[in-house]
């Protein structure tokens, strides 16, 4: 979704761009699964077709949640202080930020 991710070794995803205000949340793009991760759904479809159908084939995705802390915080964290700093200052910002990744999860898990 543009917030350039990155995996650390030992430390998970992390993203070089956090979201920090209303207008961050704005900007994110509408998201394609088939174009912004074409390869996965590659991936998938030619497992699937592998698999012919004897094998149960399931997929994962983050939540909403989780997805939502780590683009606020910009990677794991114990404390939590940029995103319980927002959810008392901006919570429609947070249920903003929620309800487009609610819906990137949705077209992901579909496609």
């Amino acid at each position: 979704m543009g917030l350039g991710l990155y995996f650390e070794t030992g430390e998970g995803p992390r993203f070089s761009s956090t979201i920090a205000s209303r207008a961050d949340v704005n900007k994110l793009p509408l998201f394609d699964p088939e174009v912004e991760l074409g390869y996965v759904m590659n991936g998938v479809r030619t497992i699937r077709r592998e698999l012919k159908g004897e094998v149960p084939l399931i997929g994962f995705s983050g939540s909403p949640w989780t997805l939502e802390t780590y683009m606020v915080e910009g990677g794991s964290s114990k404390a939590f202080t940029k995103l319980k700093k927002m959810m008392y200052a901006e919570p429609a910002t947070l249920h903003l930020l929620l309800n487009k990744l609610a819906d990137s999860v949705i077209l992901y898990l579909n496609a």
